[in-house]
């Protein structure tokens, strides 16, 4: 722009500004709300003004000489095919623009030097739209958020639109998480975020459902839905109390759809960055579930290992209730005795306990050795004394509580089924933004350049 388009767009916006002025102030607002009603609309109309003459200034509104131009990939002369419109939304307002469009024979592709002069790519809306619509989708249903962004920010976006990039935006962001994974597995970590004092590793996995390939016309046959398990995990460190840690002041969290190898070696690099290797005390806290002493063994051989304490009373309350009957006066006293024995550190007592019962059927002699094998297999798991003197958890209600926010409470509502890949895309973005330290989503709202016919 020169020094006079510029002085000549100053004094058309001058006198367009003093116009809406004179207009929005011709009776005066009084109430605070109407004054920041009216302020609000007078910039508004601004804000789309000084937009659309900026980029109206990037338009070309003649053709170069011959109708050709300097092709940006080989430096070769490109000539003139037609212009094309295309809409663009922006925060302030929604804007068509008029691009002419190139043919080079020597690259044989065809490009719109003004879609590259504003840094376009080949999506519609811009990067802070983008932005405002990653924020919101992992947080609220897909209609429910595209009326909250036209609510608060004015923008308007359908809600095929506003999925869209919400699953490209969750989609980058999962390729670069695996990315991030894979270089630190070979070798070369991502940079730590936080250095903990004590950290805890918890992992656990919720069911959520997904459907086969479907169409809502039909044509891909009807409706098939499965339940699948969704791998979570969160990385914390907790208040540390007078006895013992509680709650948590900070976490970080992962979930994926992947199976168990893949899924540990995402939580070792989250671990990395949460800065487990700065711990004094690294502890691995979670259900029986053998995948998830595989991950602790492989990824985290030097943690405190810790079996849920709520978990391990299930499994005393499913033998009581077994030999004992469900509901019947014997089963509290029993299940409150092998409690204490936990508390104390005496596992063994609690094996024996189980070996003393008599089974009258085979369901539960079957279940007798079960229970056996599980408070033999996690005898070391379940030093809950020990434990609680070093003023650690033992419960899993982190875990539990990731389990509820990061899947179930976005994934699993009424009426709802997802592609695997929407799923994917959707939890990732939810794990990062309930983060304490989530990463800037704008790294991950851009799209590839604009397609535009090669002839």
């Amino acid at each position: 722009m020169t020094e006079p388009e510029r002085e000549a767009l100053i004094q058309k916006l001058t006198v367009r500004y003093v116009e809406l002025l004179r207009a929005g102030l011709s009776d005066a607002p009084r109430t605070l709300d109407e004054i920041e009603q009216r302020v609000a609309e007078i910039g508004q109309a601004v804000e789309t003004e000084l937009e659309r003459c900026l980029l109206e200034q990037q338009e070309q509104p003649t053709l170069p000489e011959e109708n050709q131009t300097a092709c940006p990939d080989c430096g070769g002369r490109a000539r003139y095919r037609d212009t094309q419109a295309r809409h663009l939304t922006t925060r302030h307002a929604q804007h068509r623009l008029r691009r002419r469009r190139y043919y080079c024979a020597a690259c044989r592709q065809g490009f719109a030097p003004l879609d590259r002069r504003l840094g376009l790519d080949r999506g519609e809306t811009t990067l802070q739209v983008r932005l405002w619509v990653a924020e919101l989708a992992p947080r609220v249903a897909i209609g429910e958020g595209a009326g909250l962004l036209a609510r608060l920010t004015g923008v308007q976006l359908s809600a095929s639109t506003f999925a869209r990039i919400a699953v490209h935006v969750g989609t980058q962001l999962r390729e670069a998480e695996e990315r991030a994974t894979q270089q630190h597995h070979a070798g070369h970590p991502p940079p730590v975020v936080h250095k903990p004092r004590r950290l805890y590793v918890s992992v656990d996995g919720i069911f959520a459902p997904l459907r086969e390939p479907w169409k809502k016309d039909g044509s891909l046959g009807t409706l098939a839905c499965r339940y699948a398990e969704c791998k979570t995990a969160v990385v914390y460190e907790a208040h540390a109390g007078p006895q013992r840690d509680a709650g948590v002041a900070w976490r970080a969290y992962t979930a994926s759809f992947t199976n168990s190898e893949a899924f540990g070696t995402r939580v070792a690099t989250v671990a990395h960055q949460a800065g487990h290797h700065f711990a004094k005390e690294l502890v691995f806290l979670a259900d029986g579930q053998a995948y998830n002493w595989t991950i602790a063994a492989t990824h985290f051989p030097t943690a405190w290992q810790i079996v849920d304490f709520r978990h391990a009373v299930e499994h005393l309350y499913a033998v009581a209730q077994s030999f004992f009957g469900k509901g019947t006066s014997p089963v509290e006293p029993w299940v409150e005795a092998r409690r204490g024995e936990l508390l104390h550190d005496d596992v063994r007592a609690v094996q024996l306990a189980i070996g003393d019962l008599v089974p009258q059927t085979e369901e539960q002699r079957k279940l007798q050795a079960r229970e056996h094998g599980y408070f033999t297999s996690n005898a070391e798991r379940m030093r809950y004394g020990t434990f609680l003197k070093q003023g650690c958890q033992i419960g899993s209600g982190v875990m539990e509580a990731a389990c509820k926010q990061v899947v179930h409470q976005r994934l699993d509502q009424v009426g709802m089924h997802w592609r695997q890949e929407t799923a994917e895309a959707f939890v990732a973005l939810r794990a990062a933004v309930l983060s304490s330290a989530p990463p800037d989503l704008r790294a991950y709202c851009r799209m590839p350049p604009a397609k535009l016919p090669a002839t």
